[in-house]
């Protein structure tokens, strides 16, 4: 089964971005953290530009944990607080897309099988300076100077070694059907008085099989394929739509064992057809991706 986010939230200083099992929509808490180590760590930065590291002078984490999941654990999250982050059952792979910013795993190339089947819990502190920098900047700078210490953790402990290239892969592409595109364009939003708001809200909410979308465009609604089961590729938006539209999408979810005979809702291609009028096609494209020259398994906790 491939889990998919229930919710991604940012609110202040925090961004939490959860992995859940389909049936797992409401925000749950995470599950508390085993005791770390706390001596401080140095982060190695090598010098070749296709390696997986920050400048000199770039954001590290002061102290990082690394342990390996449990084998029977079927949910995976990432939660960044103020000062620290903690990650639950990611494989080198998942932590490689989520360091560098990548769509889906599928912009991950090459590298031994284990950096796609181990997974690993990691706890990262930034040491009291980084902690105040990130307090003087926006909520989306520090989700980046996050990201930017990863790719310095992965550098350091994983000794990653990558290149960062643009390639012609295998996506889907989303296209309007033959029948045409059965799409509403999204409503005025109004406030508690009754009045137009100024500031629109968009949602994308996801359910075993059930979406509700809210003002969404049509690539966004593509990034939000990447996390279903029958998605394992980038989808590129080719509909030429350009509003945002209010929908709903209900299928029977396809987790590798194909659609039960007795499924009172077809699969995810044939009711993004019938439902929306759009389809998801076999295409290739040029895509982003990062190749993997080199990893080794971390010392683990």
């Amino acid at each position: 089964m491939v889990n998919k986010p229930a919710y991604i939230s940012q609110r202040g200083g925090n961004c939490r971005l959860a992995y859940l099992r389909p049936v797992r929509l409401a925000l749950i808490a995470i599950a508390a953290v085993a005791m770390f180590r706390t001596c401080p760590e140095t982060f190695a930065r090598p010098q070749q530009p296709s390696a997986a590291a920050t400048s000199a002078s770039g954001p590290a984490f002061e102290v990082a944990a690394i342990k390996p999941s449990k084998p029977d654990d079927q949910s995976h999250s990432l939660h960044s607080g103020s000062d620290s982050v903690e990650i639950e059952n990611f494989t080198l792979r998942r932590l490689i897309r989520t360091a560098y910013g990548l769509k889906s795993e599928s912009q991950v190339l090459g590298g031994p099988d284990w950096i796609g089947k181990q997974a690993f819990d990691i706890k990262a502190k930034f040491d009291d300076a980084e902690v105040a920098k990130l307090e003087k900047i926006t909520g989306r700078e520090r989700f980046q100077e996050m990201r930017l210490a990863m790719q310095a953790l992965l550098a350091d402990r994983f000794h990653l070694k990558i290149s960062q290239e643009t390639r012609i892969i295998p996506v889907f592409a989303l296209v309007i059907a033959k029948t045409g595109a059965k799409l509403a364009p999204s409503g005025p939003q109004l406030d508690d008085s009754g009045k137009p708001k100024t500031d629109r809200g968009h949602s994308l909410n996801d359910n075993n099989g059930h979406l509700k979308a809210v003002a969404i465009s049509m690539s966004s609604f593509a990034d939000w394929f990447v996390y279903l089961p029958e998605c394992d590729r980038v989808v590129v938006d080719r509909t030429g739509l350009t509003g945002e539209y209010d929908f709903n999408l209900d299928w029977t979810e396809d987790n590798g064992q194909g659609i039960p005979p007795d499924a009172l809702l077809p699969g995810l291609f044939t009711a993004l057809r019938e439902q929306l009028g759009l389809e998801l096609k076999p295409d290739k494209a040029p895509v982003d991706v990062v190749v993997v020259q080199a990893a080794a398994p971390p010392e683990l906790e």
